[in-house]
């Protein structure tokens, strides 16, 4: 496996607005027992790393004055409002010999063919424990192995190597917890009283209209008549 190294500085002491108006991306490192260390990083070369990275990949961190490299995983990407713009990367100093425990994406590739069926992927992602240089980029799950209404995915079915990563499972979580599941499609349901509302005839607010201005009128005709009478 090709070694990735990516390179980066020490945060001057510079607002970060600025910093990003210059190309550069403030960082931190976060490093277990220490101080995290706050370093800028190029706009232009990350983004062309984090294009062809996948999410648990090793980057050797190579910081201006420090002599060694630093193993470290992406723990931590943050957008602007619109998901373009990058505004801040953690990094995570990680031991190559102690292991870690991250969450391993879900991908379905393949296509199942089962008329009036709707894929359900219960959890986009997955817990696991292994070493740093062990960790599975993704969990892919081929989607033509669900034949029919009912048939499942579950996590112990997860295709990985059990003698160096292991499934982290949650409180009262067992193995065959569902992951995928292929599932009976509902029809759509036509509701009456929307169809009822639409067959209502405007006209009907009209005629209760000129029923009201008969019934008004009718008073005064009596008042009228009484007038007269009097006279």
């Amino acid at each position: 496996m090709e070694k990735i190294k990516f390179s980066a500085l020490k945060r001057e002491h510079k607002k970060n607005n600025q910093l990003r108006k210059e190309g550069i991306i403030p960082a931190n490192m976060y490093q277990a027992g220490k101080e995290s260390l706050s370093l800028e990083i190029d706009n232009k070369a990350f983004v062309k790393l984090s294009r062809k990275l996948n999410k648990n990949a090793i980057i050797y961190l190579q910081i201006e004055g420090e002599k060694n490299e630093f193993p470290v995983l992406i723990d931590d990407i943050q957008f602007d409002v619109f998901g373009k713009k990058i505004l801040h990367v953690v990094f995570r100093k990680v031991n190559l010999l102690e292991k870690i425990r991250v969450h391993v994406p879900v991908e379905l590739v393949g296509e199942f063919t089962v008329e009036d069926g709707v894929l359900v992927l219960a959890q986009d992602s997955v817990e696991v424990e292994a070493l740093p240089a062990d960790l599975p980029e993704k969990f892919e799950i081929d989607q033509s192995q669900l034949k029919a209404i009912g048939d499942q995915i579950v996590l112990s079915s997860l295709s990985f190597d059990p003698t160096k990563v292991t499934l982290v499972l949650a409180e009262n979580e067992k193995a065959e917890e569902v992951v995928v599941a292929l599932v009976q499609e509902k029809a759509e349901e036509v509701e009456e009283v929307v169809e009822t509302a639409e067959l209502t005839e405007p006209e009907v607010v009209g005629e209760k209209k000129e029923d009201e201005e008969t019934s008004a009128a009718k008073p005064e005709q009596k008042s009228g008549q009484e007038t007269t009478a009097k006279a």
